[in-house]
């Protein structure tokens, strides 16, 4: 007696579904592309910013001045570019996350003990229980956890925004000669490290809300 033949995938929906899994691909890849080129703008104009503080260091009011005109439209522009970030993070982990549930479609096409999908293998036959967001990290070789949240493009922006407001608040107390440098320097790191306590608490909140 011979075996029963394994029922193959409807057509429509295997096109379907691969059109879709391509969309999604081409549309997390757009995401990263744009991640790459905010976090290279904010980046050069940070250095440019840092370059033409240089140039006037030699000249205690001139640097006052720039700075004041330089350091308050580099923080805007980190914040911009550090919310942009987080969109941009949700919306690929989004779209990783449905790609992962059509490849359990695919896993379940394939013969039992098939090696095509073994990163699917433990939950091919529940995927409507698993997790997503964290199938969506362990697909990139991550084990999820909130230590993951750290290594954004979103907190690199977040860390450097928030030491540049640090300096800020030092160079301004500084300037009106509030406090003394020890001083200066004391509350400009409590406020740097309150901001990056803030960047990652909204990135992780963000995270929560669009993914999870």
């Amino acid at each position: 007696m011979t075996d029963t033949p394994r029922p193959g995938p409807d057509a429509s929906l295997l096109t379907i579904l691969t059109t879709e899994h391509f969309v999604l691909q081409t549309a997390r890849g757009g995401t990263i592309g744009e991640a790459n080129g905010r976090a290279s703008i904010y980046l050069g104009a940070v250095s440019s910013g840092l370059i033409a503080l240089g140039f006037v260091a030699d000249d205690s009011d001139r640097f006052i001045l720039f700075a004041a005109a330089v350091l308050p439209a580099v923080l805007i522009l980190g914040w911009f570019t550090f919310v942009r970030l987080v969109q941009t993070g949700v919306e690929s982990m989004r779209y990783l996350a449905r790609i992962q549930r059509i490849r359990h479609w695919y896993a379940r096409q394939c013969p039992p003990g098939s090696v095509w999908f073994a990163d699917l293998a433990d939950d091919a036959d529940d995927a409507d229980d698993v997790d997503e967001a964290a199938a969506a990290v362990r697909s990139m070789g991550m084990r999820p956890s909130f230590w993951q949240l750290l290594y954004t493009a979103a907190s690199m922006v977040g860390a450097l925004n928030s030491l540049i407001l640090g300096i800020a608040c030092c160079l301004a107390v500084r300037g009106a000669d509030a406090l003394a440098l020890p001083w200066a320097a004391g509350l400009g790191v409590l406020l740097a490290l309150a901001a990056l306590v803030g960047h990652v608490g909204y990135q992780r909140r963000e995270f929560a809300r669009g993914v999870v």
